[in-house]
């Protein structure tokens, strides 16, 4: 969809901003507001600056990271020490990360304290929801450094930036656009995540179904003598993980085996406790583990299992699985990830170790059928990975649009200004 463009630009002479309208303003934010940091008692971590009933919020990076541009709550609040020696934001007050996060604004809708690593602007002449909206586009940040945590911003960087600024009554008519139109960027997002939820559940459904009940809707079914899973069919086996495979952790890794870079003097890759399938620690000239196993994660998250085609070694907190008949062990991967609840261990960090997770029970179907019922999964997978994969790029796009939108509106490309009338 095209948007109108104004009658009559100027160049601003500000790289960022290209030609403005011409009635419009060009400043840089420190003459419309004092940049000011904020600040945050020492040392940070002594809980006398801390009460979980204080009336102000205390803000990290990690809060800021987390929401969605209005700040509506915080994990820690400050006692009236600790706010007394912070910087206090009052509701519908911006403010601008500076550190972590670098260059994420915000506008609280809480009482809040900020610390050094944020900016705020305490006598702002504009609404500071039209500030937002250039900070929230990034592209204020060029020339500056990557858009990130690769920028560098301060007070006085931050202060320095130039600005277009419209008429007030313009002003008010382009935050009523941008939320207009942001807000059904947004609502198209929302469907995109739904679907890729929907996407996700019916896989776990198809793995579900076709590793616990086969292929074969009319086969005889017996019980599994497993609550959690229920009838399967009659002539197969429900054994224990250490029936099929054995089962070893990762171990220390040697200096003399080890390359951070892949080569023919190092071509395994050393997997670590990643979710990531190609996730590598580095590379090894002697492999421990051989191709066709599986690995399960024993810490973190536990219990997620890789299916492995290729030699490879893996560190401590992984849990390599290797078939004792050096069998096609896929459909296993599959199981694991889609049936089995995993528990932890006692210890204060979740883990899995091999005696813990030995015990545990999986189908075991013959062999053609483990290896129809991996060629049905693969096929079916593949067709909602794809459908996901859409819409992830829809997303992405979607998120371009809204970015090159708000950016095109906060310097005039866009005349938000209703029609004259006849």
């Amino acid at each position: 969809m095209s948007f109108p463009r104004y009658p009559k630009y100027k160049p601003s002479g500000v790289e960022w901003l290209g030609d403005v309208p011409e009635h419009w303003g060009v400043v840089p934010i420190k003459w419309l507001s004092p940049v000011k940091r904020g600040a945050s008692p020492r040392p940070i971590d002594d809980p006398k600056y801390f009460d979980e009933e204080g009336e102000y919020a205390w803000v990290r990076i990690a809060d800021v990271s987390a929401c969605d541009g209005d700040l509506k709550e915080t994990t820690q609040r400050l006692s009236q020490l600790g706010s007394s020696l912070s910087v206090k934001i009052s509701p519908g007050e911006l403010f601008v990360s500076i550190a972590g996060t670098v260059g994420k604004p915000c506008i609280a809708a809480i009482k809040a304290c900020i610390h050094d690593g944020f900016v705020y602007f305490p006598t702002l002449e504009i609404a500071p929801r039209f500030l937002y909206r250039i900070f929230e586009a990034g592209v204020c940040y060029g020339g500056l450094g990557k858009w990130g945590t690769q920028l560098n911003l301060n007070t006085d960087t931050v202060g320095s930036i130039r600005v277009a600024v419209p008429p007030v009554d313009e002003l008010n008519q382009v935050l009523e656009f941008l939320d207009g139109e942001t807000g059904k960027i947004d609502e198209l997002v929302a469907e995109q995540r739904r679907l890729m939820e929907l996407l996700k559940e019916k896989r776990q459904a198809v793995i579900s179904h076709a590793v616990t009940k086969g292929l074969n809707p009319h086969a005889p079914m017996k019980p599994s003598g497993i609550e959690w899973l229920g009838d399967v069919p009659e002539h197969w086996a429900v054994v224990s993980l250490r029936y099929v495979f054995d089962i070893k952790a990762g171990g220390d890794l040697k200096e003399d085996f080890f390359s951070a870079e892949k080569s023919e003097e190092y071509p395994y890759p050393i997997y670590t406790n990643s979710l990531k399938l190609n996730d590598v620690y580095g590379y090894t000239s002697k492999c421990y583990f051989r191709a066709n196993t599986i690995t399960v994660t024993g810490r973190g998250d536990i219990g997620y299992a890789t299916y492995r085609d290729h030699k490879y070694d893996a560190i401590i907190r992984l849990l390599a699985l290797t078939p004792k008949r050096n069998e096609p062990c896929k459909y296993y991967a599959y199981f694991i990830n889609s049936v089995i609840k995993f528990l932890g261990g006692n210890t204060a960090v979740s883990q899995l170790s091999a005696e813990q997770i030995s015990p545990y029970k999986v189908c075991s179907p013959t062999l053609p059928e483990r290896q129809a019922i991996v060629a049905f999964l693969e096929t079916e997978t593949a067709k909602f990975d794809t459908l996901t994969v859409e819409a992830q790029r829809a997303i992405v796009l979607l998120h371009e649009r809204r970015t090159a939108l708000i950016s095109a509106a906060v310097t005039g490309q866009i005349d938000v200004r209703p029609p004259p009338k006849n």
